[in-house]
């Protein structure tokens, strides 16, 4: 029995395009999708395409009579039914050096000129050469355009180019030491040229495809991606109940893969970004139940009956901890003397203004009961946390998004570890993260992102099974440290758990909302 995809194209979308009933997800365009059945469900990302650059270090004195080169190509590309070869290009010294110079720095620059010129010269390699000057190297780049569309004249390319150094079988020439990836390729996802030109053509004739891809993304009525435009994906796969063929009366189950590409309203024309964020929103719902069983998961999307609680059922107080219970159950300890001793439930989230004066707020977390299962183990499991977050004025706020070691709630972060994303009072409009490793003093550093007010951003922190740290703000990487620059790497066998939190800054109100919150069992949901 083969394997099924289908995929559906949203040029404008809203929460209402995806349904959950009668235990199935329904969405225009897909077959229904049976939630209990669902064996991955992810989200992948519009992504630009980053072309390779690898830089060839050459800083060794050259010798005369000795061949110097490099080995370009893509083995993963067929041409006519081959397998591409590794190009060789190479220059021999004469056997007196000094003819290409008085230095070695001057016998280098000639070398890598000559090789240089030879890469450039061969059109249909896909890549160009540049020298770095004065003998330190050169660079190999590639052109873009990886993976284009199936038409007729294709390049038939792949991925990025393979360089390997030409090393002679006495051991001179170039050295695979000398080869440094300088900038990694990243495959585009979601460029809406690139979907535009994978829409099938097919023969008018014959009725066979012509050009393009059959699964290519299409609206209900047939249209087109726009270029111009970005998209994210969803991926949901599942397993579909079939008859099997040659067993009467049994039926099986045939793994499916459908996919709903949507426009993400960053593209040239913005018009669906709030419709891309609602949908987006319910879309997480769909992805959070495949977590929900597992004990260690805290989801919230703060848009349920929210109750507030204090110490034995007393009514909130203005210090210490009280209890929230919305999609999930929290404890939130106040920061300072809040006589405004509640967040308050609102049309776009939980709105995290308390008292609108300087330093008082409060922080979130999960139960801290020792028994309680809300917790991550590092070095057990990979875990996350995704947010989303909001606010009118941001210099009036300071907040954070993370893990920090399972305490005692502290206003001054005094964690044994924590790694998070957000903003510090010091500097509320520009996002940070932050890095704490055994009980040393908070390692701030700066994204440069300043935050736009009346704004929403994403957030994620990433933690996988050896303890590496990685942050995330709106699906840009962040650098998290612990000491200087040292990436911050979280200890074997250290309990953490999820948590955010706000303060005031000035005394006026920044209106400050959460409407999402996810701490999963994983970092593979979101690429």
């Amino acid at each position: 029995m083969p394997h099924t995809n289908k995929s559906v194209l949203l040029l404008t979308s809203a929460s209402t395009d995806v349904q959950y009933s009668g235990g199935e997800i329904l969405i225009p365009g897909l077959e229904p999708i049976r939630q209990g059945r669902v064996i991955d469900f992810s989200q992948i990302n519009y992504r630009a395409e980053v072309v390779q650059v690898v830089t060839v270090n050459t800083t060794a004195t050259p010798t005369g009579s000795t061949k110097y080169g490099v080995l370009i190509g893509d083995p993963n590309r067929r041409d006519h039914g081959y397998t591409e070869f590794l190009e060789l290009y190479s220059y021999t010294t004469p056997s007196d050096i000094t003819v290409l110079g008085a230095t070695a720095a001057l016998q280098r620059e000639a070398i890598n000129v000559e090789i240089i010129a030879k890469i450039n010269k061969l059109s249909g390699n896909f890549v160009t050469a540049a020298t770095l000057g004065t003998g330190t190297g050169f660079t190999i780049t590639d052109t873009a355009g990886y993976y284009p569309a199936n038409k007729q004249g294709m390049t038939n390319r792949k991925g990025a180019s393979v360089v390997r150094a030409a090393k002679n079988p006495d051991g001179t020439g170039f050295t695979q030491s000398q080869i440094v990836l300088t900038t990694a390729w990243v495959i585009p996802v979601g460029v809406g040229a690139n979907l535009q030109a994978d829409a099938p053509v097919y023969d008018l004739m014959t009725g066979n495809l012509i050009a393009g891809e059959i699964e290519a993304p299409k609206t209900i009525s047939g249209a087109i991606a726009v270029s111009g435009q970005r998209y994210n994906m969803f991926s949901i796969s599942d397993l579909r109940q079939s008859p099997i063929p040659s067993v009467t009366g049994v039926v099986g189950f045939i793994p499916r893969n459908q996919q709903v590409w949507v426009d993400n309203g960053t593209g040239t024309s913005t018009a669906n970004l709030a419709g891309y964020i609602s949908f987006e929103r319910a879309m997480h719902r769909g992805i959070a139940m495949t977590y929900v069983s597992n004990p260690s998961s805290q989801i919230d999307f703060f848009d349920n009956v929210i109750l507030f609680q204090g110490p034995g059922g007393a009514v909130p107080a203005t210090t210490g901890e009280t209890k929230m219970v919305s999609d999930a159950k929290w404890v939130y300890n106040n920061i300072g003397t809040n006589t405004i001793t509640t967040p308050t439930p609102s049309n776009a989230g939980l709105v995290l203004d308390q008292d609108l004066t300087a330093t008082e707020g409060a922080e979130y977390t999960p139960s801290l009961l020792t028994l309680s299962p809300k917790e991550f183990t590092v070095g057990k499991q990979d875990f996350s946390v995704f947010a989303r977050v909001s606010a009118t004025t941001w210099a009036n706020g300071a907040w954070q998004v993370g893990f920090h070691t399972k305490a005692a709630h502290s206003a001054t972060f005094a964690y044994t570890n924590l790694a998070s994303v957000g903003t510090l009072a010091a500097s509320p409009t520009t996002a940070s993260t932050q890095g704490i490793l055994a009980s040393a003093a908070l390692v701030s550093t700066s994204t440069a992102i300043v935050l736009t007010n009346a704004a929403s951003y994403t957030v994620e922190v990433l933690v996988t099974m050896n303890g590496v740290v990685t942050c995330k703000l709106n699906d840009v990487v962040y650098p998290v440290y612990s000491v200087g620059t040292t990436p911050l790497v979280l200890p074997q066998n250290t309990v953490m758990v999820p948590f955010f939190r706000a303060v005031n800054v000035g005394g006026s109100a920044p209106v400050l909302v959460i409407s999402e919150n996810l701490a999963l069992p994983t970092v593979r949901w979101k690429y």
